[in-house]
């Protein structure tokens, strides 16, 4: 894959904006294919490119400006602190540059697979096909999450005459990516699916293991069907029971992991780039107090490969330090940056392995989830599985066996004690947690289940922006391009939210929070 990259990049330069994608299969395979552009391109180049684009593009912004910044798990630089002051976009269109981090990279080579791939395309394969229709699947769950409503059903086909796509309400999203899932789900199953999918040297995920792909998108489902489940628990239950009854990602090796190199720039972990920033102080990433403090409160073990010690400005101890989220400017201008702790160098090494949001720790809390609550007839221990997730969250980033022991043996947050509400709040957090550095994820977890709480921001010394002080919702829509472009079917999706287009709205599924919030 890695003598690829030059012509991945000859590859790429030869595409064409594409708006979104199309949710509708008919659509994709109807469409006539031109032969005297991307057919030459092979499926395979535009496959590596579209799996390195889930793990990568947009990175920055969903999770330290947007995700990072909400869930109070970093603090980014100063000119994006107003998303961190709960002011909206910003000064900067943030949100344009969500949007073409997604439909531009892991959207447009995906669908460019599935035209190559489908019984009209140059290289038929369904199986292949699957597993693209399964990286489109992953961008448009971060954009969904998100936003809300986003193109869907008509997107990603503007080349092919499609150059307006309606935006489709999140509820029918949702319920068509877990019935889509489902489908490829059962091709991968095939017998001919082993010789088919893509090989070893092109699938930078798993090396053709069809059984990993296999429970990659059961893992996947699960995780769509837990998030969907307070917002329509009589069709997301029955999903979640059929997920539970198959297999799923329950070991580390099976984590979708994208391998980095410390060698050759191109293959860099991204999130080094944001260390090396920081160290040079041009994009000074710190952690926030709140993520900071709860791991210290909890004596967990991970604190000191996460981050570097800082200074205490109260007492100069030497110390980990978070930075509250929303400070005023003028209390902002109290505190020296160079003082907080920041992302240490061996969580960010350049050669740190990538996970995507699916990690065996997360869908073993979701199954300590499903077990508490007893959906799908879950058989399984509530209190086994949590400590089963939290014990793979930490050995995902090499923590010393004796230190996760002495955790789950000593700590009261590390086990279930019977009270339903307080053991779903454990569970919420060890999720929230084990999402870092993917901080979209931890947000999610919070807007999901209302864990860990966000209070609201009250007092001189913070900024109540245009939520009051509340944690926002929802990121709003781009400002400039999308607007301009599509501003029609833009105007339809606000249309249809009671408060419009702020961030204050809530996305569909989240309906349930924490008592007393």
């Amino acid at each position: 894959m890695k003598n690829n990259i030059k012509l991945i990049r000859a590859a790429l330069i030869l595409l064409t904006m594409i708006s979104g994608l199309s949710g509708c299969t008919e659509r994709w395979e109807e469409m006539n294919t031109d032969p005297n552009r991307l057919t030459s391109i092979p499926d395979e180049y535009l496959f590596t490119s579209a799996v390195r684009g889930a793990f990568n593009d947009g990175s920055q912004f969903f999770n330290t400006t947007f995700g990072g910044q909400y869930a109070h798990i970093f603090v980014a630089s100063n000119w994006e602190r107003s998303i961190d002051k709960y002011e909206g976009n910003g000064t900067k269109d943030y949100s344009e540059w969500l949007f073409e981090g997604i439909y531009n990279s892991v959207v447009r080579n995906s669908v460019e697979v599935m035209k190559l791939t489908s019984p009209e395309g140059k290289y038929e394969n369904k199986y292949r096909y699957a597993q693209a229709q399964f990286m489109a699947m992953i961008g448009f769950s971060k954009l969904t999450d998100t936003f809300g409503d986003i193109p869907y059903s008509e997107a990603g086909m503007g080349k092919y005459g499609v150059e307006y796509p309606v935006y489709d309400e999140q509820q029918n999203i949702y319920s068509d990516m877990v019935d889509r899932m489902k489908n490829i789900i059962a091709l991968l199953k095939e017998d001919a699916a082993k010789d088919n999918i893509y090989p070893k040297g092109i699938d930078p995920i798993y090396d053709g293991n069809v059984d990993n792909w296999i429970r990659f998108a059961n893992s996947f489902r699960l995780h769509l069907a837990m998030r969907a489940r307070f917002a329509d628990p009589g069709k997301y239950e029955a999903v979640i029971a059929e997920c539970l009854s198959e297999g799923l990602i329950d070991d580390n090796s099976q984590n979708p992991t994208l391998w980095t190199s410390d060698s050759k720039s191109d293959l860099y972990n991204p999130w080094w780039w944001r260390w090396n920033e920081a160290q040079e102080g041009t994009f000074n990433l710190v952690w926030a107090y709140k993520f900071i403090n709860m791991l210290k409160v909890s004596n967990d073990p991970r604190l000191p490969f996460y981050a570097t010690k800082g200074v205490d400005p109260s007492t100069g101890d030497t110390t980990y330090i978070g930075l509250p989220n929303g400070l005023s400017d003028e209390e902002y201008t109290k505190w020296n940056r160079k003082d907080i702790s920041i992302p240490s160098g061996e969580f960010f090494a350049k050669d740190q392995p990538v996970y995507l949001f699916i990690t065996a720790a997360e869908i073993t809390l979701l199954r300590a989830e499903a077990a508490l609550y007893n959906i799908g007839n879950s058989s399984e221990d509530a209190n086994t599985l949590y400590q089963e997730g939290i014990a793979l969250a930490m050995d995902q980033w090499d923590i010393p066996f004796d230190s996760i022991s002495k955790y789950l043996s000593d700590e009261p947050e590390a086990a279930l004690t019977g009270d339903t509400e307080d053991d779903f709040r454990k569970i919420s957090t060890q999720i929230y947690i084990s999402c870092v550095p993917n901080a979209l994820e931890a947000w999610n977890t919070i807007r999901r289940t209302g864990y860990p709480v966000i209070p609201q921001r009250t007092g001189p010394d913070f900024v109540q922006g245009v939520t009051n002080g509340y944690m926002p919702t929802r990121v709003s829509y781009p400002m400039t391009k999308e607007r301009t472009i599509n501003g029609e079917n833009m105007q339809a999706a606000i249309d249809r939210m009671p408060g419009g287009d702020v961030i204050t709205e809530t996305v569909w599924w989240d309906v349930h929070d924490a008592p007393n919030h």
